[in-house]
C-alpha cells in the first residue's frame, strides 16, 4: 500500500502539484487548487478530496472525488486517478 502511496504522491508532483501543510494536514497545491490523499480502510481505497481555494482549504470545506480501490490494478489506479485530477 505504501508503493500504491508512493506512486499517487509522485503523480500530484508531475502533474505540478506542490505539498503543504494547512491545519497540520499534508494537502497538495497547485494553481489555487487542493488535494488531499485520503485512504479509508474501511474501503481499502483512496479518495482524492478537492478544496477550491486556499480559505476552503483553510475551513476544511474539501469535497470528494471518486474512490480508488486498492484491488485495482496498480497501473489501472494511477491512471483513473490521474484522469479524475486533469478532469476536476
Amino acid at each position: 500500500m505504501e508503493s500504491i502511496e508512493n506512486e499517487i504522491i509522485a503523480l500530484l508532483s508531475e502533474l505540478n502539484f506542490k505539498k503543504a501543510i494547512i491545519n497540520n494536514s499534508e494537502v497538495y497545491e497547485s494553481e489555487g487548487q487542493y488535494l488531499k490523499l485520503t485512504f479509508l480502510n474501511k474501503l481499502k481505497s483512496y479518495v482524492i478530496e478537492y478544496a477550491d481555494s486556499y480559505d476552503e482549504a483553510k475551513k476544511n470545506l474539501f469535497e470528494d472525488g471518486d474512490l480508488f480501490s486498492i484491488s485495482m490494478d496498480e497501473d489501472e489506479l494511477i491512471s483513473k486517478i490521474r484522469n479524475e485530477i486533469i478532469n476536476s
